[in-house]
């Protein structure tokens, strides 16, 4: 695992970036997602197209999920309205400061 720095934290949702080589890590309850520097933003570019009411339904629980298919067509991921909002948010805050953290860098 890299050396890496928070970039944005919530209760439920911690994305951080490794000082050496850049990656991204977005950690959601049991779900560790990675991506270069930019696929992180092609990530977050392609999320806010999603609407929730448009990719929710209802799962046994009762709850409404938006459903997020991954590469592998056997796994999807699935997330409620606040936590997919709160993804939404934390991601975007992520890149702000990564673009910070560029600048510093010298890589932009």
């Amino acid at each position: 695992m890299c050396n890496t720095r928070i970039l944005c934290q919530t209760a439920k949702v911690t994305v951080s970036q490794c000082t050496s080589c850049g990656m991204y890590f977005i950690w959601h309850n049991n779900i560790l997602l990675h991506f270069l520097n930019q696929e992180f933003y092609l990530f977050l570019t392609h999320i806010k197209t999603y609407v929730f009411e448009q990719r929710a339904f209802c799962f046994p629980d009762g709850e409404k999920r938006l459903v997020m298919h991954s590469s592998a067509n056997e796994i999807s991921l699935a997330f409620t309205e606040e936590e997919w909002e709160d993804l939404k948010e934390v991601l975007t805050e992520a890149a702000y400061l990564g673009n910070v953290y560029d600048i510093l860098k010298g890589c932009k």
